[in-house]
Protein backbone atom coordinates (compact mmCIF):
# COMPACT_ATOMS: atom_id res chain seq x y z
CA UNK A 1 0.00 0.00 0.00
CA UNK A 2 1.49 3.18 -0.82
CA UNK A 3 2.11 5.96 1.98
CA UNK A 4 -0.70 7.93 2.18
CA UNK A 5 -0.01 11.73 1.59
CA UNK A 6 -2.39 13.78 2.12
CA UNK A 7 -5.41 14.42 4.53
CA UNK A 8 -7.91 13.68 1.45
CA UNK A 9 -6.62 10.22 0.91
CA UNK A 10 -6.38 9.25 4.69
CA UNK A 11 -10.29 9.24 5.16
CA UNK A 12 -10.87 8.11 1.70
CA UNK A 13 -8.93 5.23 2.39
CA UNK A 14 -10.40 4.53 5.77
CA UNK A 15 -13.31 4.74 4.62
CA UNK A 16 -12.78 2.33 2.04
CA UNK A 17 -11.33 0.25 4.50
CA UNK A 18 -14.35 0.39 6.58
CA UNK A 19 -16.78 -0.22 3.99
CA UNK A 20 -14.85 -3.60 3.84
CA UNK A 21 -14.85 -4.46 7.02
CA UNK A 22 -18.43 -3.79 6.84
CA UNK A 23 -18.08 -1.05 9.58
CA UNK A 24 -19.91 2.48 9.21
CA UNK A 25 -17.09 5.09 10.36
CA UNK A 26 -18.07 8.88 10.97
CA UNK A 27 -17.30 10.68 8.09
CA UNK A 28 -15.56 13.46 7.87
CA UNK A 29 -11.68 14.73 9.09
CA UNK A 30 -12.81 14.85 12.96
CA UNK A 31 -12.46 11.56 12.72
CA UNK A 32 -9.04 11.05 11.58
CA UNK A 33 -7.66 13.11 13.36
CA UNK A 34 -9.39 11.91 16.40
CA UNK A 35 -9.43 8.67 16.23
CA UNK A 36 -6.57 6.10 16.01
CA UNK A 37 -5.81 4.77 13.08
CA UNK A 38 -5.19 0.92 12.91
CA UNK A 39 -3.32 -1.51 10.29
CA UNK A 40 -3.50 -4.55 11.25
CA UNK A 41 0.17 -6.49 10.11
CA UNK A 42 -1.11 -9.83 10.92
CA UNK A 43 -3.81 -11.48 12.49
CA UNK A 44 -3.40 -14.70 13.27
CA UNK A 45 -1.65 -16.72 15.77
CA UNK A 46 2.00 -19.08 16.13
CA UNK A 47 1.77 -21.46 13.16
CA UNK A 48 2.66 -18.90 9.93
CA UNK A 49 5.13 -20.30 7.55
CA UNK A 50 6.05 -18.50 4.13
CA UNK A 51 4.20 -21.08 2.48
CA UNK A 52 1.12 -19.91 3.51
CA UNK A 53 1.48 -16.48 1.61
CA UNK A 54 0.52 -18.07 -1.06
CA UNK A 55 -3.05 -18.11 0.29
CA UNK A 56 -4.22 -14.28 0.60
CA UNK A 57 -6.46 -14.92 3.20
CA UNK A 58 -3.78 -16.44 5.31
CA UNK A 59 -3.15 -14.49 8.78
CA UNK A 60 0.63 -13.47 9.41
CA UNK A 61 0.90 -13.44 13.43
CA UNK A 62 -0.62 -10.54 14.90
CA UNK A 63 0.54 -7.39 14.86
CA UNK A 64 -0.57 -3.86 14.30
CA UNK A 65 0.64 -0.06 13.09
CA UNK A 66 -1.06 2.41 15.35
CA UNK A 67 -1.43 6.15 13.13
CA UNK A 68 1.72 5.12 11.36
CA UNK A 69 4.51 5.15 14.10
CA UNK A 70 3.23 2.56 16.64
CA UNK A 71 3.98 -0.76 16.78
CA UNK A 72 2.20 -3.56 19.14
CA UNK A 73 4.28 -6.47 18.71
CA UNK A 74 6.38 -7.35 15.85
CA UNK A 75 7.94 -10.21 13.89
CA UNK A 76 9.62 -11.14 10.46
CA UNK A 77 6.46 -11.94 8.83
CA UNK A 78 5.21 -8.54 9.23
CA UNK A 79 7.13 -6.61 7.28
CA UNK A 80 5.13 -6.69 4.28
CA UNK A 81 2.38 -5.19 5.77
CA UNK A 82 3.81 -2.33 6.70
CA UNK A 83 2.74 0.87 4.26
CA UNK A 84 5.43 1.84 1.49
CA UNK A 85 8.39 4.24 3.90
CA UNK A 86 6.47 3.87 6.53
CA UNK A 87 9.34 4.24 9.54
CA UNK A 88 7.70 3.25 12.88
CA UNK A 89 9.00 5.15 15.70
CA UNK A 90 8.42 2.91 19.06
CA UNK A 91 7.43 -0.69 19.24
CA UNK A 92 5.54 -2.03 22.61
CA UNK A 93 5.61 -6.13 22.94
CA UNK A 94 3.10 -7.89 24.80
CA UNK A 95 5.07 -10.67 25.85
CA UNK A 96 7.95 -12.55 24.62
CA UNK A 97 6.57 -15.83 22.69
CA UNK A 98 7.96 -15.85 19.75
CA UNK A 99 4.98 -15.08 17.44
CA UNK A 100 4.57 -12.00 19.07
CA UNK A 101 8.32 -10.70 19.71
CA UNK A 102 11.50 -10.94 17.70
CA UNK A 103 14.68 -9.24 18.69
CA UNK A 104 16.04 -9.32 14.74
CA UNK A 105 12.66 -8.04 13.28
CA UNK A 106 12.61 -5.28 16.14
CA UNK A 107 15.88 -3.90 15.01
CA UNK A 108 15.68 -4.48 11.46
CA UNK A 109 11.84 -2.26 11.84
CA UNK A 110 14.70 0.91 12.62
CA UNK A 111 12.41 1.51 16.32
CA UNK A 112 14.20 4.00 18.72
CA UNK A 113 12.31 2.49 21.31
CA UNK A 114 11.24 -0.67 22.70
CA UNK A 115 9.09 -1.01 25.41
CA UNK A 116 8.35 -4.34 27.46
CA UNK A 117 7.17 -5.07 31.19
CA UNK A 118 9.75 -5.28 33.79
CA UNK A 119 9.53 -8.55 34.47
CA UNK A 120 12.08 -9.27 31.26
CA UNK A 121 13.36 -6.04 30.62
CA UNK A 122 16.85 -6.83 31.50
CA UNK A 123 16.69 -10.12 29.02
CA UNK A 124 15.09 -8.08 26.47
CA UNK A 125 17.83 -5.74 26.12
CA UNK A 126 20.35 -8.57 26.06
CA UNK A 127 18.82 -10.13 23.25
CA UNK A 128 18.09 -6.84 21.14
CA UNK A 129 21.88 -5.91 21.87
CA UNK A 130 22.76 -9.21 20.24
CA UNK A 131 20.60 -9.03 17.31
CA UNK A 132 22.02 -5.21 16.97
CA UNK A 133 25.71 -6.50 16.69
CA UNK A 134 24.67 -9.39 14.13
CA UNK A 135 23.09 -7.25 12.37
CA UNK A 136 25.55 -4.54 12.54
CA UNK A 137 22.56 -2.34 12.96
CA UNK A 138 21.82 0.62 15.63
CA UNK A 139 19.70 -1.04 18.86
CA UNK A 140 16.54 0.14 19.72
CA UNK A 141 16.47 1.60 23.48
CA UNK A 142 14.59 -0.98 25.47
CA UNK A 143 12.53 0.70 28.15
CA UNK A 144 10.69 -1.00 31.28
CA UNK A 145 6.89 -0.50 31.88
CA UNK A 146 5.29 -1.00 35.33
CA UNK A 147 1.64 -1.98 35.16
CA UNK A 148 -1.01 0.68 35.37
CA UNK A 149 1.37 3.42 34.79
CA UNK A 150 1.03 5.37 31.06
CA UNK A 151 3.46 6.42 29.09
CA UNK A 152 3.29 9.12 26.16
CA UNK A 153 4.33 8.11 22.59
CA UNK A 154 3.71 9.26 18.67
CA UNK A 155 0.83 11.74 20.25
CA UNK A 156 -0.96 8.45 21.96
CA UNK A 157 -0.91 7.31 25.58
CA UNK A 158 0.11 3.37 26.46
CA UNK A 159 -0.86 1.65 29.15
CA UNK A 160 0.12 -1.53 29.88
CA UNK A 161 -2.18 -3.71 32.26
CA UNK A 162 -1.83 -7.78 33.15
CA UNK A 163 -2.90 -9.95 30.46
CA UNK A 164 -4.58 -13.90 31.60
CA UNK A 165 -1.26 -15.55 29.71
CA UNK A 166 1.90 -16.83 30.82
CA UNK A 167 5.28 -17.80 29.44
CA UNK A 168 7.97 -19.93 30.82
CA UNK A 169 10.55 -17.30 31.07
CA UNK A 170 12.38 -15.99 34.31
CA UNK A 171 14.63 -13.59 34.29
CA UNK A 172 16.50 -12.62 37.26
CA UNK A 173 14.45 -14.71 39.17
CA UNK A 174 11.17 -13.29 38.36
CA UNK A 175 8.87 -15.16 36.17
CA UNK A 176 7.61 -12.56 32.83
CA UNK A 177 4.28 -10.79 33.18
CA UNK A 178 1.99 -10.49 29.83
CA UNK A 179 0.83 -7.37 29.14
CA UNK A 180 -2.33 -6.05 27.25
CA UNK A 181 -2.67 -2.12 26.35
CA UNK A 182 -4.75 0.28 26.89
CA UNK A 183 -3.93 2.89 23.92
CA UNK A 184 -5.55 6.93 24.35
CA UNK A 185 -5.63 9.64 22.16
CA UNK A 186 -8.02 12.32 22.58
CA UNK A 187 -11.49 10.54 23.11
CA UNK A 188 -10.49 7.04 21.82
CA UNK A 189 -9.90 4.82 24.06
CA UNK A 190 -8.29 1.36 22.36
CA UNK A 191 -7.74 -1.54 24.62
CA UNK A 192 -6.28 -4.00 22.36
CA UNK A 193 -6.48 -7.47 24.38
CA UNK A 194 -3.92 -10.18 22.68
CA UNK A 195 -2.74 -13.16 23.94
CA UNK A 196 -5.17 -13.43 27.41
CA UNK A 197 -7.92 -15.42 28.44
CA UNK A 198 -10.77 -12.55 29.45
CA UNK A 199 -9.85 -9.50 31.20
CA UNK A 200 -8.89 -10.50 34.39
CA UNK A 201 -9.84 -8.48 37.56
CA UNK A 202 -6.87 -6.22 37.91
CA UNK A 203 -7.01 -5.22 34.34
CA UNK A 204 -9.97 -4.05 33.98
CA UNK A 205 -9.75 -1.91 37.28
CA UNK A 206 -6.51 -0.09 35.93
CA UNK A 207 -8.50 0.38 32.54
CA UNK A 208 -11.85 1.93 34.36
CA UNK A 209 -13.64 -1.22 33.18
CA UNK A 210 -14.75 -3.15 36.10
CA UNK A 211 -18.50 -1.92 36.76
CA UNK A 212 -17.48 -2.45 40.67
CA UNK A 213 -15.19 0.19 40.61
CA UNK A 214 -15.62 2.44 43.92
CA UNK A 215 -13.64 5.18 45.96
CA UNK A 216 -12.43 3.96 49.08
CA UNK A 217 -11.95 5.84 52.61
CA UNK A 218 -8.40 6.89 53.29
CA UNK A 219 -7.89 6.49 57.29
CA UNK A 220 -8.07 10.26 57.56
CA UNK A 221 -11.83 9.88 55.63
CA UNK A 222 -11.34 11.47 52.80
CA UNK A 223 -12.36 9.42 49.38
CA UNK A 224 -9.40 7.63 46.65
CA UNK A 225 -8.47 5.41 44.56
CA UNK A 226 -6.29 2.87 45.36
CA UNK A 227 -3.03 3.15 43.28
CA UNK A 228 -3.01 1.72 39.59
CA UNK A 229 -6.28 1.47 39.85
CA UNK A 230 -8.30 4.18 37.51
CA UNK A 231 -12.03 5.90 37.61
CA UNK A 232 -14.63 4.36 35.93
CA UNK A 233 -14.57 5.18 32.46
CA UNK A 234 -15.59 3.32 29.31
CA UNK A 235 -13.39 1.93 26.37
CA UNK A 236 -14.44 3.27 23.22
CA UNK A 237 -12.46 0.62 21.01
CA UNK A 238 -11.73 -3.34 21.59
CA UNK A 239 -9.32 -5.46 19.27
CA UNK A 240 -9.69 -8.83 21.46
CA UNK A 241 -7.81 -12.03 20.15
CA UNK A 242 -10.22 -15.23 19.42
CA UNK A 243 -7.30 -17.69 19.40
CA UNK A 244 -9.76 -20.58 20.58
CA UNK A 245 -12.17 -20.00 17.92
CA UNK A 246 -15.55 -20.93 18.06
CA UNK A 247 -15.84 -23.20 21.28
CA UNK A 248 -14.72 -23.03 24.86
CA UNK A 249 -13.64 -26.88 24.68
CA UNK A 250 -10.17 -25.58 24.92
CA UNK A 251 -7.39 -26.81 27.24
CA UNK A 252 -6.20 -23.13 26.18
CA UNK A 253 -9.27 -21.51 28.01
CA UNK A 254 -6.88 -20.96 30.62
CA UNK A 255 -4.79 -18.24 28.61
CA UNK A 256 -6.71 -17.27 25.41
CA UNK A 257 -10.01 -16.08 24.24
CA UNK A 258 -12.60 -17.80 22.07
CA UNK A 259 -15.56 -15.45 19.84
CA UNK A 260 -18.00 -16.53 22.67
CA UNK A 261 -15.52 -15.01 25.37
CA UNK A 262 -15.04 -11.93 23.20
CA UNK A 263 -18.79 -11.58 22.78
CA UNK A 264 -19.81 -11.84 25.98
CA UNK A 265 -17.28 -8.69 27.25
CA UNK A 266 -18.62 -6.76 24.99
CA UNK A 267 -22.13 -7.48 25.91
CA UNK A 268 -21.50 -7.26 29.38
CA UNK A 269 -19.52 -3.88 28.68
CA UNK A 270 -22.45 -2.11 26.90
CA UNK A 271 -24.84 -3.07 29.60
CA UNK A 272 -22.53 -1.55 32.19
CA UNK A 273 -21.68 1.43 30.19
CA UNK A 274 -18.03 0.65 29.94
CA UNK A 275 -18.23 0.14 26.51
CA UNK A 276 -19.12 2.83 24.35
CA UNK A 277 -18.11 2.98 20.68
CA UNK A 278 -18.99 5.54 18.30
CA UNK A 279 -22.36 4.06 15.93
CA UNK A 280 -21.77 1.68 13.59
CA UNK A 281 -18.40 1.03 15.07
CA UNK A 282 -17.52 -2.95 16.03
CA UNK A 283 -15.42 -4.69 18.30
CA UNK A 284 -12.58 -6.65 15.98
CA UNK A 285 -11.23 -9.94 16.72
CA UNK A 286 -8.01 -10.90 15.84
CA UNK A 287 -5.17 -13.56 16.56
CA UNK A 288 -7.87 -16.13 14.81
CA UNK A 289 -6.62 -19.84 14.77
CA UNK A 290 -6.97 -23.32 13.38
CA UNK A 291 -10.83 -23.15 12.32
CA UNK A 292 -10.45 -19.51 10.86
CA UNK A 293 -6.71 -19.10 10.29
CA UNK A 294 -7.06 -19.31 6.18
CA UNK A 295 -10.88 -18.33 6.34
CA UNK A 296 -11.67 -14.56 3.99
CA UNK A 297 -12.86 -12.29 6.52
CA UNK A 298 -16.07 -12.18 4.94
CA UNK A 299 -16.51 -16.30 6.01
CA UNK A 300 -15.57 -15.39 9.32
CA UNK A 301 -18.01 -12.33 9.69
CA UNK A 302 -20.82 -14.50 8.34
CA UNK A 303 -19.85 -17.74 11.55
CA UNK A 304 -19.38 -14.66 14.22
CA UNK A 305 -21.63 -12.66 16.46
CA UNK A 306 -23.24 -9.11 14.28
CA UNK A 307 -21.46 -6.54 17.51
CA UNK A 308 -18.21 -8.36 16.11
CA UNK A 309 -15.85 -7.89 13.07
CA UNK A 310 -12.94 -10.15 12.02
CA UNK A 311 -9.45 -8.39 11.09
CA UNK A 312 -7.29 -9.42 7.87
CA UNK A 313 -3.82 -8.60 7.37
CA UNK A 314 -3.54 -5.46 5.55
CA UNK A 315 -7.00 -4.02 7.24
CA UNK A 316 -7.08 -0.48 8.22
CA UNK A 317 -9.60 1.55 10.00
CA UNK A 318 -10.01 4.48 12.65
CA UNK A 319 -11.18 3.44 15.76
CA UNK A 320 -13.16 6.66 17.45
Amino acid sequence: MAVMTTRREFIAAAAAAAAVSGVALERGEDAAERGIKVRFLGSGAAGWHKSMAKNPHARRQSSVLLDGRALIDFTKCSFDKLPEGCRPEVLFQTHSHGDHYNPLAAVKSGVKRMYVHETWASAARAEVSAAAAKLGLPAPEVRALQFGRFVEECGMRFMSVPANHSTSRVTDGVLERTSLYLVEKGPARLLYATDTGGICGDAARMIGIDPHIQKTKSPDGSDFIAPFVHTAKPITALIMEATNGDTDDDFRIFVHSSVQTVSRIVDMLKKHSRYAPPPGQSAYITHLAIKYREWPAEKVNADIPSTLRSAYDGLEVVLG
